[in-house]
């Protein structure tokens, strides 16, 4: 089991975290939060001219041919600088789909995702059907139209096109639905933790295409498994800046004539922010450092499940330590904490991953 990062990883590792330290502050982050995009489009380009965005498609694609690894590296440090851009629902949902499935297309739409000319969101999740990917009523039906709707479709706002996971006869397959289609409404919205969402509504949608009509499921499943690695690696990334954040207030803070962080009870708080991160850490390099697929699946179940206890803990500490002035919108701070409980409950609760844990 080898738990070290390759030459190229720290490379990329590198060249992130200096754009984020250099391009990507606080203020520049809360004017694409605060943007009715909800995104910055000049940083996106960006992103795709720094080949940010070819991380995990293959070579013949225009990719990189990275693998989980490598987007556990560009998510770790999206963590630490809040980065809103829509990377998880394009690259990894949307993308994640058409590179796995059996679709004549994907090629074409891989090479679009990766320039950042288009935008292809995800849409399978449904209001008050919870979190078993399965559990779906929207259908394609035999004219090959499309009805239902789909809820909390990330990024569908600015997505160019869906992908929708949808009932078809006795199974499942995905539907490629332009953002301009007849027959669908959508309804945009900012999430608290400053992403854009949304939700769809299909009513005789003519699909542009249908495809992967025989392992539906088993590609959502393997796709969300990997957004949950990501999303975990962003956690752990916001986790850690929020510690280090934590420690330097203390430092310039002075109560009674001496800074905070000498006061011992302050001290063991922020232990034990430490000791949360690291151990939430050492969990994630055990998912990635582990072949076995079944083995894998059970692990990530377990990794949800620290990380999203663990990242309210750190958070609510974090904006804790700092005062009142954690709960401002001024300071980064509390967005830390919006992002980390916002985490905790994507693709699925803390609860939800420690019974799928236990039971696999």
């Amino acid at each position: 089991m080898n738990l070290n990062y390759t030459e190229e990883q720290e490379l990329l590792r590198d060249s992130i975290s200096k754009f984020c330290s250099s391009d990507y502050d606080f203020e520049t982050r809360m004017k694409a939060v605060n943007s009715e995009l909800g995104q910055d489009k000049e940083l996106w380009k960006m992103f795709a001219e720094l080949g940010w965005l070819a991380v995990p498609f293959a070579e013949e694609f225009g990719g990189f041919g990275g693998d989980e690894v490598d987007l556990s590296v560009v998510f770790e440090e999206f963590g630490k600088a809040l980065v809103v851009e829509p990377y998880l629902a394009n690259i990894v949902l949307g993308g994640g789909v058409l590179r796995r499935a059996d679709f004549a297309e994907s090629a074409s739409y891989i090479e679009k995702l990766v320039s950042g000319e288009v935008q292809i969101s995800l849409a399978n999740y449904e209001s008050q059907k919870g979190y078993v990917l399965g559990n779906i009523d929207t259908e394609l039906n035999a004219e090959g139209l499309l009805n239902g709707s789909k809820s909390t479709v990330l990024n569908a706002p600015n997505a160019d096109h869906f992908i929708v996971f949808a009932k078809k006869g006795s199974g499942y397959s995905f539907a490629l639905v332009d953002k301009n289609a007849e027959g669908l409404t959508l309804s945009g919205y900012k999430t608290y933790d400053g992403f854009t969402s949304g939700d769809l509504v299909f009513s005789n949608c003519k699909p542009v295409a249908v495809f992967e009509e025989n392992n539906a499921l088993e590609v959502l499943e393997e796709v969300i498994r990997e957004a949950i690695v990501c999303i975990c690696s962003e956690a752990i990334g916001a986790m850690e800046k929020s510690y280090f954040l934590t420690v330097e207030y203390t430092k310039q803070r002075e109560q009674f004539g001496s800074s905070l962080s000498k006061f011992q009870v302050l001290q063991h708080r922020m232990v034990d922010m430490f000791m949360e991160t690291e151990y939430a850490k050492s969990f994630l390099l055990k998912v990635l450092a582990t072949e076995d697929k079944d083995e894998k699946a059970k692990l990530t179940y377990g990794l949800k499940n620290q990380v999203a206890r663990a990242g309210k803990l750190v958070g609510e500490e974090a904006v804790q330590l700092h005062g009142g002035m954690g709960v401002t919108q001024e300071m980064s701070i509390g967005h830390y904490l919006k992002r980390l409980v916002s985490i905790a409950n994507v693709f699925g609760s803390a609860d939800f991953y420690l019974k799928k844990y236990s039971e696999s």
